[in-house]
């Protein structure tokens, strides 16, 4: 209260000093003495509108959220992808959907961003959190034995399981059940050799499906 009472105190004098100065001394001594105040309101307001923003992404419903690593012919850009494939799920302004393309997966390496990469994996299993992955076909066959795998002939609609054929991987998973474990990107639009896998507690499933949909139809 006291600052404020200051403040006031001097503002009115200041407004008595611009009084009787011509108009370009009246600009440079409001540049000079409300800089610094300045600078604080803008501080404020880029705080505001941080906090407001994060506190938005957190109510935000995410409806399907993926991973895409060690993509090095960048065939998999997440932010275009989230672009594309976006507007095709009707989304509400509290709706998101969620793709990250950063991850690069080493096994048995010690560099720092490659045990992120895959700490990162498992913690947003050992959550559900995580819809979907798409990697290298070595770390998807490392992958199907200790995650909790989707059986794609169970997920998949009749339709697009026929369009499909002959691109699933089948494997036995951690339980030793035979299954459809992942399916091959080679003839997607992406014209990659990385493997998607779904995961089995996906409460997505219909977005899943259109995701798969998107990703095969014919361009």
């Amino acid at each position: 209260m006291k600052f404020l009472h200051n403040f006031r105190q001097k503002f009115a004098e200041d407004r008595q000093t611009l009084k009787s100065l011509p108009f370009r001394q009246k600009i440079r001594f409001v540049i000079d003495y409300y800089k610094g105040y300045a600078f604080l309101f803008l501080c404020l307001c880029l705080a505001l509108f941080y906090i407001g923003d994060a506190v938005l992404e957190m109510r935000r419903e995410t409806v399907l959220e993926g991973f895409f690593s060690n993509d090095d012919e960048n065939a998999f850009p997440a932010g275009k992808i989230t672009k594309e494939f976006s507007p095709l799920l009707g989304l509400s302004p509290m709706q998101q959907v969620i793709f990250d393309d950063s991850l690069y997966v080493i096994p048995d390496s010690s560099a720092d961003y490659n045990t992120a990469s895959q700490g990162k994996i498992v913690a947003y299993v050992s959550a559900r959190e995580l819809d979907f992955l798409v990697t290298t076909k070595d770390l998807m066959e490392s992958y199907v034995p200790s995650f909790p795998i989707c059986d794609l002939d169970g997920l998949l609609p009749e339709d697009l399981r026929a369009r499909l054929e002959g691109q699933i991987y089948y494997a036995a998973d951690g339980s030793g059940t035979y299954k459809a474990c992942a399916v091959s990107m080679q003839n997607s639009r992406f014209r990659s050799s990385h493997y998607l896998m779904v995961f089995s507690y996906t409460t997505h499933r219909e977005n899943m499906v259109k995701f798969l949909r998107w990703a095969f139809e014919t361009e």
